[in-house]
């Protein structure tokens, strides 16, 4: 038998980078850029939002204007019951200058979001979210699906997904395994703030959208739970993993500031 997350049954993945407000075709743009990272991050976007996962197609669109707008992502660390692994990772923060938009989206968040892909052609996906510098875990079991979306975001959230292409990855095809955090900590605080992202002479510029670097320091330690998808729901007796690393990180990051409600990950808005 399995515990449904009712909060996230209710709408929305509590490590959302962003409510679950937009068609999934306003999130991932089939982009004519070139730029291989933005193409994985549109891809990934795309598959989040197949499956219904708006909160994190929208992260990943974020991620994809950061590759596109010149962003290098930072060696990121993680500490894991088998050892430690390598990601590469950004740290994004994200706010709205338009009006209307506060209400429909989450409040001020910052997250990581870190990958790596294992020589057996595994691709890891590690995203974490507070809304302040540190923030305990918010249990998603300990909220109220009726209650207002900013009660879901008081805290920090995590998820983690494997995912590894079936068929050779011929059909696109993918079989997932996903990781919802239930307790722990996670700090991301903001140390530097720089000029504006160094986009390429190669890139369109985007519409409506200011990017500014930053830098953070990054510390966590979370504890999570195997969840399944559509929607999560804790598979009973299933596998708990711990991430964590007990030092502060530098890890590269861009400020995005929109001016409008609906992103395109290629034009802006």
């Amino acid at each position: 038998m399995t515990t449904t997350w009712r909060a996230i049954a209710a709408g929305c993945a509590l490590m959302a980078l962003a409510a679950c407000v937009d068609s999934p075709e306003s999130f991932a743009s089939s982009a004519d850029n070139g730029d291989p990272l933005a193409l994985t991050f549109d891809e990934l976007a795309q598959q989040a939002a197949a499956s219904g996962d708006a909160s994190r197609a929208e992260g990943f669109t974020y991620a994809a204007i950061a590759a596109r707008s010149g962003i290098a992502p930072s060696r990121f660390e993680v500490r894991t019951g088998s050892g430690v692994e390598a990601y590469e990772a950004f740290v994004s923060a994200i706010s709205w200058q338009v009006s209307g938009a506060v209400a429909l989206r989450v409040p001020a968040h910052r997250s990581v979001t870190a990958w790596r892909r294992t020589p057996d052609g595994v691709t890891r996906i590690l995203s974490m979210t507070t809304p302040s510098d540190s923030a305990a875990v918010l249990n998603p079991m300990s909220l109220n699906p009726a209650g207002p979306l900013a009660a879901a975001f008081a805290g920090a959230s995590a998820l983690y997904q494997e995912r590894r292409k079936l068929n050779n990855g011929a059909s696109g095809a993918s079989s997932d395994v996903f990781f919802l955090a239930t307790r722990g900590v996670v700090m991301i605080r903001e140390v530097l703030t720089g000029a504006a992202c160094p986009r390429p002479s190669s890139a369109a510029a985007f519409k409506g959208i200011t990017c500014q670097q930053a830098q953070y320091n990054v510390r966590f330690d979370v504890t999570m739970q195997a969840v399944q998808r559509r929607p999560y729901e804790v598979i009973a007796g299933g596998e708990v993993r711990r991430f964590w690393w007990p030092g502060d990180q530098k890890v590269a990051g861009y400020k995005l500031t929109f001016s409008c409600a609906v992103v395109n990950s290629a034009t802006g808005c």
